[in-house]
């Protein structure tokens, strides 16, 4: 059976575990946190989460697990099957994840930690934030689905992308990224009242405590 490594509260994590659910695939789930020791190393060489391990062996990196499940797994595919619409749904997941994700990332250990973070650095967030909010809506078509009338991996992965960008830019920014933007902020609470995202909001929350103790920590 295929494993799954990693924790409830990364927004990666989620992405491959609700892409997992949404396929009908059976895995079972290990916790673990992102770790540097040779035992986890053997698993993710740059001791990330998440990873999968598999029949073949181990296998990282969101994206490319992601690739990996829709090959290996076809029978409920989350990609189109015409090649331009499934270029067009990887280039969604692609803004969201460095113009969304990892702007919002820029922020996690102000809201985490409680560490400084300086005015320039806020003004980047925030404003790579709203550019990467807005070429997403230039290519979406949220009717209902991002990109149709189907889910797809450019709802998963923009439904991750977004919760750690509205926590972060909230908790530091005192700012609600989706303000202004209606349709997405529509397709947003569709997606809140999925079971599979109120499944894995709940598993969060739950382990959420434990993660900050860990931070708290390390400090």
């Amino acid at each position: 059976m295929l494993k799954l490594y990693g924790f409830a509260v990364s927004d990666y994590f989620n992405m491959v575990k609700h892409s997992l659910l949404e396929k009908g695939i059976e895995f079972e789930e290990v916790t673990v946190f992102p770790d540097q020791a040779e035992s986890y190393l053997v698993k993710s060489p740059m001791g990330k989460v998440p990873c999968i391990e598999t029949e073949h062996g181990y296998l990282c990196e969101t994206s490319v697990i992601l690739d990996y499940l829709e090959a290996a797994y076809p029978q409920k595919p989350l990609l189109p099957t015409d090649t331009w619409q499934r270029a067009k749904v990887r280039e969604v997941m692609k803004i969201s994840e460095l113009y969304i994700e990892l702007a919002a990332r820029k922020l996690l250990p102000a809201m985490l930690a409680g560490a400084p973070v300086s005015d320039g650095v806020k003004l980047e967030a925030k404003t790579l934030l709203e550019k990467g909010i807005q070429s997403v809506e230039r290519l979406a078509d949220f009717d209902p689905f991002v990109m149709g009338s189907s889910q797809t991996l450019a709802d998963i992965v923009l439904r991750y992308s977004l919760g750690i960008a509205k926590a972060a830019a909230g908790s530091v920014l005192k700012w609600d990224p989706l303000d202004g933007h209606a349709k997405l902020k529509q397709w947003d609470d569709m997606m809140g009242q999925n079971p599979l995202c109120q499944q894995l909001d709940t598993d969060m929350q739950e382990q959420m405590d434990g993660f900050l103790k860990m931070i708290a920590a390390k400090k």
